[in-house]
């Protein structure tokens, strides 16, 4: 306006002044004042322009100020160890409850204010309205009393209604005090809740704080320091900067400083993996990398998984590296892959098909029994396919069993794969009920589904076809066994073990007539024999060795014996007998032989014939072998005297022939001599000539004598006998003949450098007398035979004499011989003599001392527990005097064994 009123001025003083002139044009006067009008307009333009952009810049700063003043308002308010509530409502919105104010102070205050909520409480978006809910019914306590106090409610309203300000605490229910202030600021009214306890913690809270882990940070690297895992820091330039007692050992440092100024690393290889961390750390920002690296510590090679880690992101960083022994862990993937191998191997040599599947269903493994069942390609086989897909396959070519309804059969199949099976370890790993396959072709498969660790399935199909027929054949068999018991006129009983019955014919039950429920609950042998005993005549010794013999496990009861006749009171006579079995049971069999005793002169006559046969047998061989002797005594002179080349001498091969001629020789006077003896003992023709025979001296002969005839075996004497044993009354020559026929016998199955031991004990009113020997023993079938004439085995076995003229020997002095021996660990041979002669010896079998070497628990030859036998290693020396070893060879014929 002010520029518009000078130019209207300008112009009318123009115009006077035009009058005034009265010469002047008016146009020229009239353009004249335009022009000083726009300047004037220009003028005043560029004057506002430059006072509106002051203006613009001076609101910018103020603006900027109070931003600046708002950001440190809310920071100083957040610094407050509480919350400040604040509304700036209109007297409209007062009327709407707790209305919306805005929050402001630290979160944590607001977390832990926010613990008084109802978190189930839900209440939009605003967290003070729950906060408000939970406090407000509660007395603000000031200087008034808590019953007549308003609550948080009544004050809030009354402070933002009326302006009236409050100071106090409420109490929460867990006693916990709440400050309370409400003030008014400006048109704002605003609400200071405090928690007393929060901001107690928060000053005494970082002293503890920074003591806490300083303390944590001493032990955790006193931790790392001891810690059995090789750990180390480097700095930014790669360079060891700490390391563990564990690294200073790997290295066999002297100590920590000295790995440090050395920079020793454990091996050249952890070099690289650091570089490698280092620049996946300035690149990427990756927090770790690692590595393997195999070492050789300590003499032993070790494998070491190598970890370096940044310590922090920034540029320079240090480096934490740590060493894992992953030692074991390599060699135990090496021995499980070698198990695995194992095991498919094993899986390859069977004959019943296996295949396993992992758990997406495919085919993992199958043996070559499951292609040769199946007749699948192996082709088929590479691709994996799935259970389902090999069951449609196999289908398909018709080798399944026929189903009606086959989805759903195939759906049972492969349920293992997706059932559930609960909370017990054990079902997890369950198995599916076994299942019977009857195939087309005529074969029969049990088919087993089990669960293995790895999710999938193992199915196992074992050809049972062969199975139900031998079952099908066993029943059989079994019926007709029980058939043919049914029709023996013979009492049979099977007896197991536990002396319980197993098995009984028709005719059991009618000997003893015994009824079919007094046997079919499988009855003991001793409520049987009372029964029994009731219906016999003195028959009560009798039952009780048939029980003996049943459930005794003694090796000599455990042989076929026909027992003591029995007498039932109807007149009948009964002949038991007793036999082992195989698995431990026993075969009692009851014979009637009541018409056998009408025939009874019948049978003394025909045995009267059997024994003249007998003796004429006898007396032909006894007749026989005189004669064989005087030949015999006539080639050995003659070989002998070839030999010693009496009659001239003699090339190498005629020796020879000559010593073959000699040996053999004496080898079948021997056997003659034998014969001729036994012949003279069955006839009753043999006497002895007793004397007394100082023991120790007996035996260091007969050792003599062996260790001569052993020089070339290699094997060792020993005689174990104490020298103040005293005498016995015997047959010395006899005696000698049983010693000499044992240690042949002993020599004949002991391989080289093994031991032979000649030994006697004194018990009371006997004197035993062993050969003990480390050969190849004697099998329990051959024991029960080794005392017969003309039985032998085994190889480099005779002609089966020698025992059995010892026995004869030892019975004609009134003792009694002992074998124990058990396959691979030897045999002792035990002759128990009376030390008073023929007739004086009382047996006690079940007394006979224990088992030098431990072969069997009943009769041995060992010595006698109060004499035990010395250590080999104790000998003096003293050979043939004391306890010594002989070294002797295998003689070239030696006496054979039974």
């Amino acid at each position: 306006m002010g520029g518009a009123a000078s130019a209207a001025l300008m112009s009318r003083a123009a115009a006077q002044g035009v009058e005034a002139t009265g010469g002047v044009d008016a146009t020229l006067l009239v353009t004249g004042g335009a022009v000083a009008f726009g300047l004037g307009a220009t003028v005043w333009a560029i004057k506002v322009a430059m006072a509106g952009r002051t203006a613009t810049l001076d609101w910018s700063r103020r603006l900027a100020a109070m931003e600046a003043t708002l950001d440190s308002s809310e920071s100083i308010l957040a610094s407050h160890p509480g919350l400040v509530l604040v509304w700036d409502d209109t007297e409209d919105e007062l009327e709407a409850g707790w209305g919306d104010p805005r929050i402001l102070g630290g979160p944590a205050a607001l977390a832990t204010l926010l613990t008084y909520t109802d978190h189930s409480d839900e209440r939009g978006d605003n967290p003070a309205s729950g906060l408000l809910e939970a406090l407000g019914d509660l007395p603000l306590e000031g200087d008034q009393n808590r019953s007549a106090a308003p609550t948080l409610r009544e004050k809030v309203a009354t402070l933002r209604t009326h302006g009236i300000v409050f100071s106090g605490a409420v109490i929460t229910d867990e006693g916990r005090p709440i400050e309370c202030d409400g003030r008014v600021a400006g048109n704002q009214v605003t609400l200071w809740l405090t928690d007393p306890v929060v901001r107690l913690a928060e000053e005494a809270g970082v002293v503890g704080q920074a003591r806490d882990r300083a303390a944590d940070l001493h032990g955790a690297l006193n931790q790392l320091d001891r810690a059995p895992i090789v750990a180390w820091r480097r700095g930014s330039n790669l360079a060891l900067e700490w390391v563990n007692q564990a690294y200073v050992e790997m290295v066999e440092a002297i100590n920590f400083a000295e790995v440090i100024d050395n920079q020793i690393e454990i091996d050249p290889a952890f070099r690289p993996i650091a570089e490698r961390a280092k620049e996946e750390a300035e690149r990427s920002g990756r927090r770790g990398t690692d590595g393997v690296v195999a070492v050789n510590v300590k003499g032993q090679r070790r494998l070491l998984r190598v970890i370096e880690v940044p310590m922090h992101g920034s540029v320079g960083a240090s480096f934490g590296g740590m060493a894992i022994d992953i030692t074991r862990q390599e060699r135990a993937q090496l021995d499980l892959k070698r198990q695995q191998r194992a095991h498919k191997m094993t899986l390859d040599q069977l004959s019943t098909a296996v295949a396993v599947f992992d758990a997406a269903q495919s085919l993992e493994y199958s043996n070559q029994a499951f292609l040769d069942l199946w007749g699948l390609d192996v082709s088929i086989l590479r691709t994996r396919p799935s259970h389902g897909e090999l069951l449609d396959l196999l289908r398909h070519a018709g080798k399944l069993p026929a189903k009606e309804d086959f989805n759903a059969w195939k759906t049972n199949e492969l349920r293992l794969y997706t059932e559930v099976q609960g909370e017990d370890r054990s079902a997890n790993e369950g198995a599916a009920p076994d299942e019977i396959w009857d195939l087309p072709e005529g074969k029969t498969l049990r088919v087993r589904h089990q669960r293995h660790g790895l999710g999938g399935v193992s199915v196992v199909f074992e050809d049972i076809t062969e199975t139900l027929r031998l079952q099908s054949r066993f029943q059989t068999q079994i019926s007709v066994q029980r058939a043919t018991l049914n029709t023996l006129a013979q009492g049979v009983a099977v007896f197991g073990v536990d002396g319980r019955l197993a098995l009984h014919n028709r005719s059991f039950e009618t000997l003893w007539s015994f009824s079919r429920d007094q046997l079919d609950d499988r009855p003991h042998w001793d409520s049987l024999s009372e029964p029994m005993a009731e219906r016999g005549r003195d028959v009560d010794e009798g039952l009780a060795r048939l029980k003996d013999r049943i459930v005794s496990l003694a090796h000599e009861d455990r042989v076929s014996r026909v027992g003591e006749e029995l007498t039932l009171k109807d007149g009948r006579i009964l002949l038991p007998a007793t036999s082992p079995l195989p698995d431990g049971a026993t075969l009692v069999t009851f014979l009637d032989i009541t018409d056998a005793r009408e025939r009874e002169k019948d049978l003394e006559i025909r045995n009267q014939i059997l024994e003249d046969a007998d003796r004429i047998k006898t007396r032909f061989v006894d007749h026989i072998s005189y004669q064989l002797r005087n030949p015999l005594n006539t080639i050995i002179g003659f070989a002998e005297m070839m030999e010693s080349e009496m009659v001239g001498p003699l090339n190498d091969r005629q020796k020879d022939y000559a010593a073959t001629i000699l040996t053999a020789s004496n080898h079948l006077l021997d056997l003659v001599n034998d014969i001729i003896d036994l012949a003279a003992i069955d006839a009753g023709r043999l006497g002895l000539e007793l004397q007394e025979v100082d023991v120790r001296d007996l035996l260091e002969s007969a050792a003599m004598f062996a260790a001569l005839k052993a020089e070339d075996s290699e094997i060792s004497l020993k005689v174990d006998c104490p020298k103040d044993i005293g005498t016995l009354k015997a047959d010395e020559r006899r005696l000698k003949q049983v010693l000499f026929n044992l240690l042949a016998n002993g020599f004949s199955f002991t391989q080289a450098g093994g031991q032979v031991v000649l030994g006697a004990r004194r018990d009371g009113d006997a004197i035993r007398i062993w050969v003990e020997d480390t050969g190849r023993g004697v099998s329990p079938q051959d024991q029960a035979t080794v005392f017969d004439r003309f039985e032998s085995a085994g190889p480099g076995a005779g002609a089966g004499l020698g025992l059995a003229l010892v026995n004869s020997f030892v019975e004609l002095h009134g003792g009694f011989v002992r074998l124990a021996s058990q396959e691979g660990a030897g045999t002792v041979v035990t002759c128990h003599l009376p030390v008073d002669g023929p007739d004086t010896l009382v047996i006690d079998e079940a007394d006979e001392g224990p088992d030098p070497e431990g072969l069997l628990a009943d009769d041995t030859g060992g010595p006698s527990e109060d004499q035990a036998v010395p250590d080999a290693a104790a000998d003096d020396g003293d050979d043939l005097k004391g306890e010594s070893d002989v070294p002797a060879k295998r003689p070239a014929e030696a006496a054979p064994r039974a």
